[in-house]
């Protein structure tokens, strides 16, 4: 299946972060206008800030995210941001999108978190209502910080769960922040029927990813580390939990790959684990659901039926509602 073919395709991005996928030319004119006192410190210029050294360690990866954050602290771009973003997600094919994001990092220029939240919902629901996709959000607490930060957001994506608001994640750096911290805030999302995912062996640990397990989760954030434990791998498979991959990016922060043939994903889809393909962060690993499915095809040589078991993981696997998930699978049977 060629590059062409596979632009023509509906696609999915269910593991999208809002501050890791604005556009280049947005992010030089937000930093523009940005009053100098606000600015990060950066060497060199901000198109280069905004691009990490890779390959290289999760946390050194994150590093980049403090300039698109600064760039995100009023409604107005935070609407232009999410917008900005399902407009080229619409324009290369994807159907459905679930952008994630933390609203408790986009509090410095007076936002209240509900302000910050309805900004970004206002940016999807213009895109749905001029364009021919769907977006829902994720709300992402920082495994980093103080365990109640956390479980605000969930209390938060609990009032939003029925205006947009699909999910609630933990994000952030693995090393030495057990998702187990942050119990309370994953019980609050849960009882207040928010769909949870998490990322979990992402840069290391897949003890993380059995832990997330523990705790509920509905879906796996990268999952890279997953072949390192049979027994947890086996439970997931079991349980039909889909990882959210995200090749370009697990190529860049893993430390275990060379190239994309070094990806587990090929082994996961033989031992049938369902298998998500997503972008992370358009900006940083500058990549597209095009690109990222189509070096994935490459890479493993995956024909047409491989190709449907993806999209149709990620069919099934989308924090959507009954009718608009079979609306999703028709369209990708008809078109393969």
């Amino acid at each position: 299946m060629d590059r062409a073919t596979i632009a023509k395709l509906p696609k999915f991005d269910l593991h999208c972060h809002l501050d890791g996928s604005l556009r280049p030319e947005t992010v030089r004119e937000l930093w523009d206008a940005l009053p100098a006192k606000e600015r990060p410190p950066i060497t060199g210029s901000v198109d280069q800030a905004v691009l990490p050294h890779v390959p290289c360690p999760l946390e050194e990866y994150l590093e980049a995210f403090r300039i698109t954050v600064a760039l995100l602290q009023t409604a107005e771009t935070l609407e232009r941001a999410a917008f900005e973003l399902c407009q080229d997600a619409e324009g290369e094919g994807v159907v459905y999108l679930e952008i994630r994001f933390a609203p408790l990092l986009h509090l410095r220029r007076g936002l209240i978190p509900d302000e910050v939240v309805e900004a970004v919902l206002a940016g999807t629901r213009r895109a749905e209502g001029e364009l021919r996709i769907r977006a829902g959000v994720i709300l992402c607490g920082m495994r980093q910080e103080p365990p109640e930060r956390s479980a605000e957001v969930a209390l938060l994506a609990g009032r939003y769960r029925d205006r947009g608001v699909v999910g609630f994640d933990l994000a952030g750096p693995e090393k030495g922040f057990p998702l187990s911290d942050h119990a309370v805030a994953i019980r609050l999302a849960r009882e207040a029927g928010v769909h949870l995912t998490l990322h979990a062996g992402e840069g290391c640990c897949p003890e993380h990813i059995a832990e997330a397990l523990d705790l509920g989760a509905e879906r796996i954030g990268h999952g890279v580390y997953l072949f390192q434990d049979p027994a947890t791998e086996e439970r997931v498979r079991e349980a039909g939990i889909p990882l959210e991959v995200c090749p370009t990016s697990n190529l860049q922060i893993s430390g275990i790959m060379r190239s994309l043939s070094d990806h587990p994903l090929h082994r996961y889809l033989d031992r049938g684990i369902r298998v998500t393909v997503n972008t992370d962060n358009r900006l940083m690993s500058q990549t597209s659901s095009t690109n990222e499915l189509a070096r994935v095809v490459e890479a493993f040589g995956l024909g047409s039926d491989e190709v449907q078991a993806i999209l149709l993981s990620s069919t099934e696997a989308a924090f959507a509602s009954e009718p608009v998930r079979q609306e999703l699978v028709a369209q990708v049977r008809a078109a393969l």
